[in-house]
């Protein structure tokens, strides 16, 4: 009999996931949107969680709003905080908010994400492009299609792994794929799930 892996799995995004809200996007995806884009990756980094710097008295010296909820405090607390190292606009890659995360200098958090990675180019090309604050004009997250759905899947050897992909559609009309940006969680410890959404 061949051998059968069952599983359910949920694709699941941290920070504004609901209509309206902040959301995700490719590197790719053209200008980079604070409150759409920059939100998105310090969610899926974990940075604003009440474990990190959205805990209320922050970390480090750093504070952000928890979960992502006030992007307008937090662009403050990136930009304009009493340490600028945060965002440097002259020399990007000098940037704390791409240092730390990349463990390039000591991070009590550790490595969140590797320079060339997706969060990494997101927050770099942001700051390359002057590091623009929320714009009331963005385009809104509508919903998330993701795929192949939270129903059944089934594994049968010798498949051993299945890519979820995950998609944005926002108020402008356009979808992106978002898939390197989701938080992904397995339900049970049958599979793992990579942080890229690679099911095993």
């Amino acid at each position: 009999m061949r051998n059968q892996i069952l599983f359910l799995f949920m694709g699941a995004v941290w920070g504004w996931s609901q209509p309206g809200g902040a959301s995700l996007r490719g590197a790719d995806a053209g200008p980079v949107d604070f409150s759409n884009d920059v939100m998105a990756v310090l969610s899926k980094a974990g940075c604003n969680q009440g474990t990190c710097h959205g805990n209320r008295s922050g970390k480090g010296g750093f504070k952000l709003s928890l979960r992502g909820q006030d992007p307008a405090l937090d662009y403050v607390a990136l930009t304009r905080g009493p340490r600028g190292r945060r965002v440097d606009r002259v020399i990007p890659e000098k940037s704390l908010i791409l240092l730390k995360p990349a463990a390039e200098v000591p991070h009590e958090g550790g490595r969140r994400f590797r320079a060339g990675d997706a969060p990494f180019e997101i927050l770099r090309n942001w700051i390359r492009s002057g590091a623009p604050g929320p714009d009331s004009r963005s385009a809104k997250l509508e919903r998330l299609e993701v795929s192949p759905g939270k129903e059944l899947e089934v594994l049968v050897d010798p498949a051993a792994e299945l890519q979820v992909r995950v998609h944005a559609v926002f108020s402008d009309g356009t979808r992106r794929d978002v898939s390197e940006l989701a938080v992904y969680e397995p339900v049970g410890d049958t599979v793992a799930v990579s942080s890229r959404g690679l099911i095993r």
